[in-house]
């Protein structure tokens, strides 16, 4: 984390300014990252602190160290100059251009030394865990990462009418694309699993395939209108019915790769091709 919210302005000057010095160099011409650069508005607390270990763990997320043990993993992401890890659990190592002091709060405790173990033993739990974890895709239009409480929070701030214009919020305005209806996310859910539209309505009916719909319609819908309302359009389930849904589905997709991809697709056909 940085003091001020500068980054944004920091990479587009560095895409430009090391793309034109590149290319002159190397006598080369065109695009130099693949890719244009996002930035994700984040709700504090366990999303955060959960990116943050995300981000750390990136240097051994390489597959040619996916064998690797432990205590070399631990070694690695100490040692690795291009990551702010090192001063969490290095005091000696902090650089004045990073705020370490919110992500160690978080850890728990005052002392900050202490909170720099804490935070090294979190990061480290997360080694022996699903190093590329579910709530990634939980992303909202590509760029509001919270709960369903936060993110409609976000749409009411900043996407009113009259507040639209504002070409700093042209991040946030993807929030506004995506279905817009329970029935227009259940056509795409029937037509990939073959189920009736109907069948998807009723509480037994077709199980796995109302899951995918009511977890679609959690992450897309929930900003539009309340988690109640929703649940109302599915049939008269309750907001943590929806959350239920979504953990039950997490740990499915976790063993179970083929569901991954098929709510994946389903993702894709959900959503505009301007907004992936």
């Amino acid at each position: 984390m940085t003091p001020q919210a500068n980054l944004g302005r920091f990479m587009q000057r560095f895409n430009t300014t090391y793309t034109v010095f590149y290319n002159r160099r190397y006598r080369r011409s065109g695009h130099l990252f693949q890719g244009r650069y996002k930035a994700i508005l984040v709700e504090k607390d366990e999303y955060l602190l959960e990116l943050n270990r995300y981000l750390h763990l990136h240097p051994v997320r390489l597959r040619k160290y996916s064998e690797a043990e432990v205590e070399e993993k631990r070694k690695l992401l100490k040692e690795y100059p291009w990551s702010s890890y090192a001063g969490y659990v290095q005091r000696r190592k902090w650089r004045p251009f990073v705020c370490y002091s919110q992500i160690l709060s978080m850890v728990g405790g005052r002392d900050g030394l202490r909170n720099g173990r804490k935070y090294e033993r979190f990061v480290m739990d997360g080694i022996g865990k699903d190093m590329n974890p579910i709530f990634w895709k939980e992303v909202r239009g590509q760029t509001v990462l919270g709960s369903d409480d936060f993110v409609n929070w976000v749409y009411r701030r900043f996407l009113s009418k009259e507040k639209m214009d504002q070409k700093e919020l042209t991040g946030i305005r993807e929030l506004q694309t995506g279905p817009s209806s329970v029935e227009e996310i259940a056509r795409e859910v029937s037509r990939e699993l073959g189920v009736p539209e109907e069948a998807l309505f009723r509480p037994r009916g077709a199980s796995q395939a109302r899951s995918l719909l009511m977890e679609l319609c959690r992450l897309y819908l929930t900003r539009k209108m309340s988690s109640a309302e929703v649940g109302h359009k599915l049939g008269g389930i309750s907001p943590s019915a929806l959350n239920q849904n979504k953990k039950r589905l997490e740990i499915k997709m976790r063993g179970d790769s083929s569901l991954r991809g098929t709510f994946q697709r389903l993702l894709n056909a959900v959503l505009p091709k301007q907004a992936r």
